[in-house]
């Protein structure tokens, strides 16, 4: 039996995208070793159930002094979201330290010395954006490191990183993975190159979550208009923004005498953003939103609703993917390096047929019109090249978890050898 220990992206699994990425790692992984015993690290143990993968939930945070402190710190950011930013670049070197300390805490070296591999799921966590979910990360890299135990990173996107002390630690953890696949060639393996990963241990697969999206395609094109947007600091993005663009989208849902269908892929609030359903709520009249029914609880849901457009705007990533992955066009609209990134690696995936607006520019509105009535006279044209470029990615998904298999056997093999010779 193989042992895996997993770390997602996110801790609750309430964003739909990273749920997609962990459950096709699951599936992959199971067609190659069906007795792999998964155990996850996640604060919801419902919402691990709720994969119905028979997975075990490692809780985060073990000691129940750091779970007190976990919630109170939650509490206070709600009451008093701005003393956090102010904590953060007021006061970065004690930010980092508390982060640091936090993260070592929480390695749970007890779950990982009875592992055979640390599998770091799909995200787009390991970046500046995200320090309080990159640190732990990269602690318990290293002590897998320390322990023997071998890690993989799997349909990543990496990236911005040029904090010194994320940069260093990178430096020092990730050469030591025994494969990183990504999600794209643009942003990610520079940066990877630039941290002295060997080019060798890289593979480009694409996203993981293409592939339950191309599969559940719909023969016929969609006849809906697709939107979802992120509210968060991380995004760029205000409510204010939404509305303002929100017009824009309605004028257009009026001349192409459609209706708008809201793709929530962040399904909860939280500190960090908005759920996105409340954000694309904004945007639904209420009979609409009545007749499409309710939020999507799972990926599968919520691909399956994807399908009835034939064209989806989107502030976030994973409503673009499982769009393009069914031939659909996507429409990005970015306001940070983030997010710019993400979609101009997507877009350099997929190509025509995924269109990247920058909030910042000038007369935003007008060309994300354009943009929409554009790709929604071309969307049968577009729709091959697409699918093309998903099923690429899906088979080079797939030969990166045939290259993880070979990683495993080879370690199996050399555990063998040494037990047979300590019998001898």
């Amino acid at each position: 039996m193989l042992r895996a220990i997993v770390q997602t992206g996110s801790y609750e699994l309430d964003n739909l995208g990273d749920r997609a990425m962990l459950e096709v790692m699951i599936d992959r992984v199971r067609e190659h070793y069906p007795e792999t015993e998964f155990s996850v690290f996640a604060r919801d143990a419902e919402r691990v159930r709720s994969l119905d993968r028979n997975v075990r939930q490692i809780p985060v945070e073990q000691k129940r002094e750091w779970a007190i402190i976990h919630a109170a710190y939650l509490k206070f950011r709600r009451a008093v979201p701005v003393a956090d930013s102010i904590f953060r670049k007021g006061t970065p070197s004690w930010y980092q330290s508390v982060l640091r300390l936090k993260a070592r805490a929480l390695v749970n070296s007890e779950a990982l010395s009875g592992a055979d591999i640390l599998i770091v799921s799909g995200g787009g966590f390991i970046t500046d954006v995200f320090p309080g979910q990159v640190w732990p990360v990269f602690e318990r890299m290293a002590a897998a490191i320390r322990q023997g135990v071998p890690f993989v990173l799997l349909s990543q996107g990496i990236g911005p990183l040029r904090d010194p002390a994320l940069v260093e630690k990178a430096r020092e953890v990730l050469p030591f993975a025994r494969v990183i696949a990504i999600r794209e060639n643009l942003y990610t393996l520079p940066l990877l190159k630039a941290l002295g990963v060997s080019p060798d241990r890289i593979v480009l697969t694409g996203d993981d979550a293409i592939e339950p999206a191309y599969l559940a395609r719909s023969k016929d094109q969609g006849t809906m208009l697709g939107v979802n947007f992120r509210v968060a600091e991380y995004a760029g993005i205000s409510q204010a923004d939404v509305d303002g663009l929100g017009a824009a989208i309605r004028s257009i849902v009026v001349k192409l005498n459609t209706s708008l269908v809201p793709l929530p892929v962040c399904i909860v609030d939280s500190v960090e953003s908005a759920s996105d359903a409340a954000v694309d709520s904004h945007l639904i009249d209420p009979a609409t939103a009545t007749a499409i029914g309710q939020i999507p609880a799972t990926p599968a849901a919520l691909i399956q609703r994807v399908t009835r457009c034939r064209v989806v705007v989107t502030g976030s990533y994973h409503a673009a993917v499982f769009a393009l992955a069914q031939g659909i066009p996507a429409i990005c609209v970015f306001n940070t390096e983030y997010y710019g990134n993400k979609f101009r690696g997507l877009e350099s995936e997929f190509g025509d047929g995924c269109e990247v607006i920058d909030k910042s520019q000038p007369h935003q509105e007008q060309r994300l019109i354009a943009a929409i009535e554009n790709v929604w006279h071309r969307a049968d044209e577009l729709r091959p090249s697409l699918l093309r470029a998903s099923v690429r990615q899906i088979s080079a998904g797939h030969d990166a978890y045939a290259r993880l298999s070979t990683i495993i056997d080879s370690m199996r093999n050399a555990t063998k050898s040494q037990t047979a010779g300590l019998v001898a």
